[in-house]
């Protein structure tokens, strides 16, 4: 009984690694409408519409911060109401790939953040961000979110030198 499964499984995960290696435009239908369903996602989170982001999830929609803290939906939708709306920070949307697989789409875009600093300068800040989308009787819905931070990679360090005699 197992078997089906993983052999599904399998041909899935080596489908979406075989998209994986070629990043694509939003060209087919779906793909444009989990992109477009992931804009008006990020649009409705800065405006702090609870009501839209709630029209734009499933109710088993689940997202894990870049601090990986884990938010059900409720806990989630309570966090974007209007009265605690603040500010975004200035944010660059690059690198998007989408994948969809039937009735599953993923949607991996590169968020840049600039982030302001003391005296006046700033700072910028890049994270991953997946997001994942499940098509039912209503459309695409997102079913989930995962932010990761992407940290700079350190300068290499030189070993100290050996003493001499």
């Amino acid at each position: 009984m197992q078997q089906p499964l993983c052999g599904a499984l399998a041909l899935s995960f080596g489908l979406l690694a075989f998209a994986s290696s070629a990043q694509s435009l939003p060209t087919q239908q779906p793909e444009r409408e989990v992109a477009q369903l992931v804009r008006d996602f990020r649009i409705a989170e800065q405006l702090y519409d609870s009501a839209a982001l709630a029209r734009l999830t499933d109710e088993h929609y689940v997202e894990v911060s870049s601090r990986g803290e884990v938010s059900e939906r409720a806990r989630f939708l309570d966090f974007y109401q209007p009265a605690r709306r603040q500010p975004w920070p200035p944010v660059r949307v690059s690198e998007e790939q989408i994948r969809v697989l039937g009735t599953m789409a993923l949607d991996v875009l590169k968020f840049t953040y600039t982030l302001p600093g003391p005296g006046g300068t700033s700072r910028t800040q890049a994270m991953w961000v997946t997001f994942s989308a499940q098509f039912g009787p209503t459309g695409w819905r997102l079913v989930g979110a995962q932010y990761t931070a992407i940290v700079p990679a350190l300068p290499p360090t030189t070993p100290p030198a050996l003493p001499t005699k």
